[in-house]
């Protein structure tokens, strides 16, 4: 790949991908409410259920897949022969895993949804819904085997946009099911007939996915014959990395399912005592509504930087994996800050627009853990490429060392929303989640700037500092805006798109004055020349392009 327009083709690429997933998820959410409601008995059992397959499933993608697919079959590649009998063994072992992962859940779906602390008429649906929803483990392993494949061969395309596939085919069964039965009923009056069809595709939606991937890897010349044996190929090294890699992912996994439990055990308690509180579902909601920016921005850059970060790794070239990690600090910050502000300004209209059936106690729980989890964006971004870099370097004990981090301070807010009112349970709990990864993202940045010979700290310091000190003033604009146009009208879905449009043009004009004002150079680059200020172009494109101890010209257009 090349190594300017490659990169930003590659990542404007999967971004529109990403995006168009995205929107569709936001749909999708929305009609999931509609369905099965936000607070509620109903709603915890099928977004328990759901995320099973996904939490199950990150043990494997980042233990497995993620930490020996990719460096291995980039290292396969670089081999006179093309190393297409080392990359079958690998896949026969992939498949192989994922399979008998996949079936071993599904047995247990019994315990293990008993283990999220669902009660009574809940807990049986859940299991039902379990039981439905957990062989989409074999489908996400199918589609993340193919998707690493086509990574290494530097396709990026299809493995962004066959998400919108799925997406389609579950948005296609939860209209059917509105269409046929009344929405948001309590679990106890749930029937088969209800439950196959709105957990059936969800899983029918993860299986078009892995299966649409198969024609664009054929399109790369690739074919894949299950191979047998692996003693003395060279797969001890990936070995130890994926098991530092499981242990840091259980790590992570059992802090999501403290949440879990700690998020089902308020709500359950609450509605015991005739008290209806934000629970699992409010949580879930509002991570999928803040994973839509890093999907579109973050993953989609380092998705692209990933396979090249290995190669550098693997060459030794340390000025190569200096500018990628430059890179992947400096671009998501200029979108993500200022995404930031702009959220937590407009997190309340925006929650009832995407969610039209939230009442104003559902919009409140679900825009303040969203506002609380959007302060960290940039900082998620910061975790997510160091578990990208770690794996470049082939360094399995870095992941776990900083997931502790993570999964600590998450444990510590968990244990704090037990102490707060039901209420705020679920705010802690995301405030939890953006305070440990901030500690995480400082942690990494002091130990890459030692590792790869030094970074840009104090550029990417003042960097941050005017962004914020733009985004700030201009999020305070964008409120006050949302506040004049809730207040002159009623509580609707109409209204709440007004205030967001107001807000959203507010936050724009005085972001864009700002940036004039203190002339972002990082940001005018990253504009069309046309748009920029005068005298910007040079600045931009020596802060694009220098880093200090890199060879000239190691700067990646994104």
């Amino acid at each position: 790949m090349a190594a300017g327009g490659g990169l930003g083709r590659a990542s404007a690429l999967m971004a529109s991908g990403s995006m168009v997933s995205r929107v569709l998820g936001i749909v999708r959410n929305a009609l999931l409410v509609a369905c099965v409601g936000s607070m509620g008995g109903t709603s915890d059992a099928f977004q328990t259920a759901n995320t099973l397959p996904n939490t199950i499933f990150i043990l494997l993608s980042g233990g497995v897949l993620s930490a020996v697919l990719i460096p291995e079959i980039t290292r396969a590649m670089a081999r006179e022969d093309g190393g297409q009998d080392i990359i079958d063994r690998l896949l026969t072992a992939a498949f192989g895993l994922v399979t008998i992962v996949a079936v071993a859940a599904t047995l247990l779906a019994a315990p293990l949804i008993t283990l999220f602390q669902l009660q009574g008429p809940a807990r049986d649906l859940g299991i039902f819904f379990a039981y439905l929803c957990l062989p989409q483990i074999f489908f996400y392993g199918v589609s993340a085997i193919l998707g690493q494949v086509l990574n290494a061969h530097d396709r990026f395309a299809a493995v962004m946009w066959t998400p919108v596939l799925a997406n389609v085919v579950q948005i296609a069964g939860m209209g059917i099911f509105l269409s046929q039965y009344l929405g948001a009923q309590p679990a106890e009056r749930w029937t088969p007939p209800m439950i196959w069809l709105l957990a059936g595709t969800a899983t029918l939606g993860v299986a078009v996915q892995a299966v649409a991937l198969i024609p664009a890897l054929r399109g790369t010349g690739f074919r894949f014959t299950p191979r047998w044996g692996w003693r003395g190929y060279g797969f001890r090294r990936p070995f130890r990395v994926a098991v530092w890699t499981i242990s840091a992912l259980l790590i992570g996994q059992a802090g999501g399912v403290v949440v879990t439990m700690v998020a089902n055990a308020v709500a359950s308690a609450a509605r015991e005592a005739g008290v209806v509180v934000a629970g699992y579902m409010v949580y879930t909601l509002a991570f999928q509504i803040f994973m839509v920016p890093h999907g579109i921005i973050t993953t989609s850059i380092l998705t692209a930087l990933y396979p090249r970060m290995a190669r550098s790794a693997h060459a030794g070239d340390v000025a190569g994996l200096r500018s990628d990690v430059t890179r992947a600090l400096t671009v998501p910050a200029l979108i993500m800050v200022p995404i930031s502000a702009a959220a937590v300004a407009l997190a309340a209209p925006g929650v009832k627009v995407l969610t039209p059936s939230l009442e104003p106690p559902g919009v409140t729980s679900l825009a303040w853990a969203f506002s609380l989890m959007a302060v960290g964006l940039f900082p998620y971004g910061v975790v997510a490429l160091q578990q990208r870099y770690a794996l470049a370097r082939g360094d399995g004990r870095m992941n776990v060392r900083f997931q502790l981090v993570v999964t600590g301070v998450q444990l510590l807010s968990c244990g704090a929303a037990l102490l707060v009112p039901p209420a705020w349970a679920v705010a802690v709990i995301c405030a939890g989640q953006t305070l440990g990864n901030g500690l995480a993202a400082l942690a990494f940045v002091a130990v890459a700037q030692r590792q790869v010979g030094g970074l840009p700290l104090r550029r990417l310091g003042v960097l941050l500092l005017r962004l914020v000190v733009v985004s700030v003033p201009a999020a305070l604009l964008a409120g006050g805006a949302v506040a004049w146009v809730s207040g002159a009208l009623p509580f609707a879905w109409t209204t709440s798109l007004l205030a967001l449009g107001a807000g959203t043009a507010a936050f724009l004009v005085a972001f864009a004055l700002g940036t004039r004002l203190l002339r972002i150079p990082e940001l005018d680059a990253t504009l069309p020349r046309r748009f920029r200020p005068a005298g910007a172009a040079g600045a931009a494109g020596a802060a694009d392009t220098h880093t200090p101890g890199s060879n000239s010209g190691t700067g990646d257009g994104v």
